[in-house]
């Protein structure tokens, strides 16, 4: 759930709470109304786990049916810590998530976004990973060293431990007074929504400075600030057809090294609307519409995509990664009644392999698909009204 889709109710009691505090309790406000935020997200969440655990302690086979992981003495250790928060984080019994908490959140992340399915995780808590704009590369005749060079150029590490991903997370009294299926049940839903934004957020538009370098940016060349340089918009799209998107293939084949059959489409959902859609979709003769593509292209709608722009990218050439995720108490406000407010943090980064796996383009030069009129399609059409 997203801030706008909260009810007025909460808004208004938010802006109250915001505009009500004195200068020197500003801090205090600000994280008195996440809390306030984030327990009204998850309000369905909680009741919805609180019911499940309830029902399970009756009901074996229920509990059978709702799949529930069997936790590592490890992540046993972390969510008995979560019964008083403040003095396990204080007696330093709670500090670095364990990876299998990681491990399985970031396949819960990539099953729930469809941006993020197309994105290779390294394993939790890897300093650093190799990626490779292709694999298996073999080579006949002596290994010289041109072709050593030319072998070098394909791979390179990224340092994961590099940028900090902040997300602030509310353990509700009703979640950590059920047994450590259930708070595990919890803890890792809220866990993977947090991530889940950041990373897209990361993927896409990641400044290379404070986070990873996002697709519509370059991985190479930088500001004068440090941060990654735009892509150059391409223009000259207009037609899903053979010869409109002749270009936007040979660039993701990377001067014709990898093979490209299938599309991928990001753009955000006002431009899907007005742009997209009428350019992808066509009447058909005999009613309703069709997908006009020549090529398997799968549309990905995401409101993180700057409006007016577009991209065509390629799945499994952009690597991401975290490492040491760690929790705290938020010092700087007192714990609600009823629940915690704590943080996760880590290190994260991501990059694709090359400049050629994303071709970002100005959505706005689409042009709608029409049908084309030939003698055929005149002459079934006038059989159709016969």
């Amino acid at each position: 759930m997203k801030v706008e889709d909260l009810n007025q109710e909460v808004k208004d009691k938010v802006m109250q709470l915001l505009n009500d505090a004195p200068p020197e309790k500003k801090s205090e406000a600000i994280m008195q109304s996440i809390e306030m935020m984030q327990e009204a997200m998850h309000e369905d969440l909680i009741n919805q786990v609180v019911a499940e655990a309830e029902r399970a302690s009756h009901d074996a086979d229920f509990k059978k049916q709702l799949g529930l992981r069997n936790l590592s003495q490890e992540e046993k250790n972390f969510y008995e810590g979560f019964k008083d928060i403040k003095q396990s984080i204080t007696a330093n019994q709670i500090d670095i998530i364990p990876t299998e908490i990681i491990d399985r959140t970031l396949d819960d992340v990539k099953k729930a976004s469809p941006i993020l399915k197309l994105v290779n995780m390294a394993p939790a808590n890897v300093k650093k990973w190799i990626v490779a704009s292709h694999t298996g590369a073999a080579v006949w005749g002596a290994l010289t060293d041109s072709v050593k060079g030319e072998l070098s150029t394909e791979i390179s590490a990224l340092n994961i431990d590099l940028h900090m991903l902040t997300a602030y997370l509310v353990i509700p009294k009703a979640i950590r007074e059920l047994s450590l299926e259930f708070v595990d049940r919890y803890f890792m839903a809220i866990l993977s929504e947090a991530m889940q934004d950041g990373l897209v957020k990361g993927y896409l538009d990641g400044d290379g400075k404070t986070g990873p370098i996002g697709i519509f940016r370059q991985i190479e060349t930088s500001n004068s600030d440090g941060t990654n340089k735009a892509k150059t918009v391409v223009t000259n799209i207009k037609k899903f057809s053979p010869k409109g998107l002749a270009d936007v293939r040979k660039t993701l084949t990377n001067n014709g090294k990898r093979v490209v059959d299938k599309l991928y489409l990001i753009c955000n959902p006002s431009d899907e609307a007005e742009y997209v859609d009428p350019c992808m979709y066509g009447e058909a003769l005999t009613g309703g519409y069709v997908n006009k593509s020549f090529i398997d292209i799968e549309k990905i709608v995401d409101a993180n995509c700057p409006k007016g722009k577009a991209a065509f990218t390629i799945e499994g050439y952009y690597t991401m990664g975290t490492t040491g995720v760690r929790v705290n108490e938020y010092d700087q406000t007192k714990a609600m009644e009823n629940a915690d407010l704590i943080i996760a943090s880590c290190y994260a980064n991501g990059r694709a392999v090359d400049d050629n796996v994303a071709v970002i383009f100005d959505v706005t030069k689409l042009e709608e698909y029409v049908l084309p009129v030939t003698q055929a399609t005149v002459v079934k059409q006038a059989a159709e009204q016969v």
